[in-house]
């Protein structure tokens, strides 16, 4: 099974495919990749509606009370 971070990091590529690209602040808005900080905010976004949405979820499946 996968672990939490797994799991985002895949909703992150998901949601945008070119999270793992690595863009400088300074590129044109229209080339592919994420600044850091630009990757970090999907990130925690991403991580907000796992812990909020997904794994209650999985809890519930896995006979796990919260």
């Amino acid at each position: 099974m996968k672990t939490r971070e797994q799991i985002i990091t895949d909703m992150c590529m998901t949601y945008r495919h070119d999270y793992g690209l690595d863009k400088l602040p300074s590129d044109p808005p229209w080339t592919a990749g994420m600044t850091p900080t630009e990757r970090k905010g999907l990130w925690d976004t991403m991580a907000q509606i796992y812990d909020n949405n997904i794994q209650p979820i999985m809890d519930l499946k896995n006979g796990k009370s919260s």
